[in-house]
């Protein structure tokens, strides 16, 4: 199980010879699409005299080989330069970036000195074959088990941190995932993910269904050192969008006195004149009640057991699109935990088909002796290209 993903790239070069060697040529299907992105991050806590730059340039190459109707084979590797003060003065900034809990190591730092770091990773590499009621994928891959848009307690593989904005295709899980659908509406799922060692497996099974217009899942399995086991639903009330996900987790021979519990809701509505709302909340058992340092936000690891540091948190988000081109949101993150308060502009700019131009800002505030101050500012200027 350990060697998941290097046996899915062998099995994509087994299937393309065979191609090769076959009396009736086939042209395979063969596809290469990407993109290349400039952010230019700058930073400050209350004063511009503090501000500190960062710039990444990034690009993505993302693989798609079908031999036949049945094979479909996926390899993506992400391209990233950094370089600016950040990345000279944050402690441990390349090991953040770049660490992966994978038992197979697939990134390379080129270059780590002087305010540089240059990182190769692949994030995907899979093989997929499908036939009638079945799908099986082998390799590293994208499991997504969550439904709502900012907190997923069920996507217990890829757990995402909702501030990595950049980071638009997510994690993935060097993993094996078979799929048998009974019917339309109903399948399914079992999800195994080996860890770097036994403690950090992952095995999972999902029963997936449809009814009363509703989609529903349920999971049970290992989550690292826990027994797991999730709830979730998708549907729509009065054409209001309603979702909701829930995960317990139970350390092995300790039971209820330590079990813990994440839990998000989430209703969103778009209204005639274009407005959209969303607005969400999360319950999390591990969270803490006191303030932190709310910054860290943007580099917090976060795993599906403890999702976010806080016991309590709301969300809210008004998006509106002026012209098909021009597109803007606001969203609000609120928590008690030390009356911290997280705002979330964002503007997105059609250049043409292919350019995209964004602004984002993430701004914190919390309640410090002096009263309620700003404990950290990020402006962002994103300019993507795709291919």
């Amino acid at each position: 199980m350990r060697i998941l993903t290097l046996v899915a790239l062998l099995v994509c070069y087994t299937i393309a010879r065979g191609q090769d060697d076959t009396t009736v040529k086939k042209v395979p299907k063969l596809t290469v699409k990407g993109y290349v992105k400039y952010l230019e991050q700058a930073s400050f806590a209350n004063s511009a005299t503090e501000l500190q730059t960062n710039s990444l340039i990034h690009n993505r190459l993302n693989f798609r080989y079908r031999p036949d109707d049945h094979f479909n084979c996926r390899l993506e590797v992400r391209n990233r330069l950094y370089y600016g003060e950040l990345v000279q003065n944050y402690p441990g900034f390349a090991a953040l970036e770049t660490t992966s809990a994978e038992p197979i190591n697939l990134s390379k730092n080129w270059v780590n000195k002087n305010a540089v770091l240059m990182n190769s990773t692949i994030d995907r590499a899979s093989v997929e074959y499908t036939n009638g009621q079945w799908d099986v994928t082998l390799g590293r891959q994208r499991i997504n088990w969550g439904i709502n848009t900012v907190w997923t307690p069920n996507d217990i593989f890829n757990t995402f941190n909702y501030f990595d904005f950049d980071y638009e295709e997510r994690p993935g899980s060097d993993a094996a995932r078979v799929q048998y659908s009974f019917t339309n509406s109903s399948s399914l799922e079992l999800d195994v993910s080996p860890g770097k060692t036994q403690q950090q497996d992952i095995e999972a099974l999902m029963y997936h269904i449809n009814k009363w217009n509703y989609d529903f899942q349920v999971f049970t399995g290992i989550y690292h050192q826990d027994y797991a086991a999730g709830l979730g639903w998708a549907g729509n009330i009065k054409g209001a969008g309603f979702k909701g996900e829930v995960s317990g987790f139970t350390p092995y021979g300790n039971y209820a006195d330590t079990a813990s519990v994440a839990a998000s809701l989430s209703v969103d509505y778009g209204f005639k004149n274009g407005i959209y709302l969303l607005v969400s909340g999360l319950y999390n058992s591990m969270g803490k009640d006191s303030s932190i340092n709310i910054v860290q936000l943007t580099q917090e690891t976060l795993s599906a057991k403890n999702m976010f540091p806080f016991r309590y948190t709301a969300f809210a988000q008004l998006s509106y699109s002026f012209t098909p081109l021009l597109k803007a949101s606001f969203g609000a993150m609120y928590t008690p935990a030390g009356n911290s308060t997280v705002v979330l502009p964002n503007l997105s700019y059609s250049i043409s088909n292919n350019w995209v131009l964004d602004l984002v800002a993430q701004s914190f505030y919390t309640q410090q002796s002096g009263g309620y101050l700003s404990a950290g500012n990020s402006l962002y200027m994103r300019i993507k290209w795709g291919f």
